[in-house]
């Protein structure tokens, strides 16, 4: 490989998911994982594949994939979530990648949700940042929906990785409520106004935009429930919104 590459991973109770991630990673220079204070196995589970495990309090999704960026000692670093597995076409893409090209590469990422695969929609082979260098790239400082920003030129990888979202209902119901109510507090943040017809009228318009726009209704049923969540998410994120508002002081 023309460079050594770090791995860094944020965890918090994410042994259902972690070692699914930690087993395409052996090829990796070094894994540094930063933990919030998990009470499952996911910090065993990370030392049994030697990653470098190091606690810090979490206080939003940026600051702490940026605190874990910091701990890395390779300038090229493919930044992970627990829940993201690699294909092993890819990781044969990244050994023999020319590094030279590009500050960062975008890597296609899908969607595993229930444990169905999408192979239609937005979600399927979805392009997203991810291998970088750091000295030219860092993470914005957002409570949710994070992005790594890169200067320079950025490229393209072909093969997949898969990103294994959730595995039951009820994970999955608590983890849009949790990021839809950040994302509520995001916008509030920013100043943005409530729209009471927004909020009123978002979930049909996103459900119809996420089942038939974006051709979630070809993934069967498991099409239908993420498109019934994400829509739901829209309208909790704006509900949050008009409430923070009308609760101000």
């Amino acid at each position: 490989m023309q460079h050594k590459v770090s791995i860094s991973i944020i965890t918090y109770n994410e042994e259902k998911v972690i070692e699914k991630c930690l087993e395409k990673l052996y090829w990796a220079d070094e894994i540094v994982v930063i933990d919030s204070g998990s009470t499952d196995n996911t910090v065993a589970i990370c030392e049994k594949y030697k990653a470098k495990v190091i606690y810090h309090k979490f206080e939003n999704f940026g600051l702490q994939k940026q605190f874990a960026l910091n701990q890395t000692k390779n300038d090229w670093v493919l930044s992970l979530d627990a829940d993201e597995v690699l294909s092993e076409e890819l990781i044969g893409e990244i050994k023999t990648l020319d590094f030279s090209k590009a500050n960062g590469f975008l890597i296609p990422r899908t969607h595993v949700f229930l444990n169905k695969i999408f192979h239609y929609g937005a979600e399927s082979k979805r392009p997203i940042l991810r291998l970088f260098n750091k000295q030219y790239g860092k993470f914005t400082e957002a409570k949710v929906h994070e992005v790594i920003e890169v200067t320079g030129a950025i490229g393209s990888l072909k093969n997949e990785m898969l990103h294994y979202t959730v595995f039951d209902i009820s994970t999955a119901i608590n983890k849009q409520i949790k990021y839809a109510l950040l994302s509520g507090e995001l916008l509030f943040e920013k100043n943005k106004k409530p729209s009471t017809l927004k909020t009123v009228f978002k979930f049909k318009f996103d459900f119809i935009r996420y089942y038939i726009l974006q051709r979630n209704f070809l993934n069967g049923y498991h099409g239908f429930v993420w498109s019934m969540f994400s829509a739901f998410c829209g309208f909790l994120k704006y509900a949050k919104l008009k409430d923070l508002h009308q609760n101000k002081s």
